[in-house]
């Protein structure tokens, strides 16, 4: 099963060749950021904290991110946002209709919320809430996860019988709700919040007319 923990060793490369090392470190950098993006938030992470946590050489993270934080924080909104891809791949793979889809999703985002001990949250919005709109860069980091996360959902309602034109618009509204049900269930370190808003999305989710 896929997770959406966030290790600063999530992805190491192969080999021991110069390019397999400059991917491992680059790499290294990106999950580091994402991790500590994700608990503490974008103006709280320095860049001396992301690279003690990534174990890349000193100098590195200039070589690989000359935009420095900005640039290091835009790059991990999309490695994150890959994760979450591949979940709601691997789910859209796995179910038979949106409703099992569903389920499956906040189920998981449940688990994953308790497992955390309600530390974290969706892996990209503290991030995207304090440098939104200020950096075009990670604005356009986050449009473009939250575009991929948008057609996955959408295809799962196309593939349940919704027409293209309504298919769209409620997979935003998927995700703006179990967005906001995360941002409740660890307020009120409960899970409930997340469970509630899959049943209220549930009974809402009847197929439009054609």
């Amino acid at each position: 099963m896929i997770s959406l923990h966030i290790s600063s060793n999530q992805s190491s490369g192969q080999g021991d060749g110069p390019l397999a090392q400059a991917r491992k470190h680059r790499n290294a950098l990106i999950w580091a950021a994402a991790k500590l993006l994700r608990r503490q938030g974008y103006a709280a992470t320095g860049l001396a904290e992301i690279l003690s946590e990534s174990g890349a050489p000193r100098g590195s993270l200039y070589y690989y991110f000359p935009g420095g934080k900005e640039e290091i924080a835009a790059a991990a909104v999309e490695a994150a946002g890959g994760l979450v891809d591949k979940t709601l791949e691997q789910l859209s793979a796995e179910t038979a209709d949106f409703s099992t889809f569903l389920d499956r999703y906040a189920e998981m985002l449940a688990g994953w919320m308790a497992a955390s001990k309600f530390r974290d949250g969706c892996p990209i919005a503290t991030t995207l809430l304090e440098t939104v709109p200020m950096s075009d860069l990670i604005g356009s980091a986050g449009q473009t996860v939250f575009g991929r996360w948008r057609s996955i959902i959408a295809e799962v309602l196309r593939r349940d019988g919704w027409p293209a034109a309504d298919a769209q618009p409620f997979a935003d509204h998927v995700m703006a709700t179990l967005e906001g049900a995360l941002l409740m269930a660890r307020l009120q370190q409960d899970t409930a919040p997340i469970e509630n808003a899959a049943a209220q999305l549930r009974r809402l989710a009847v197929r439009p007319s054609a």
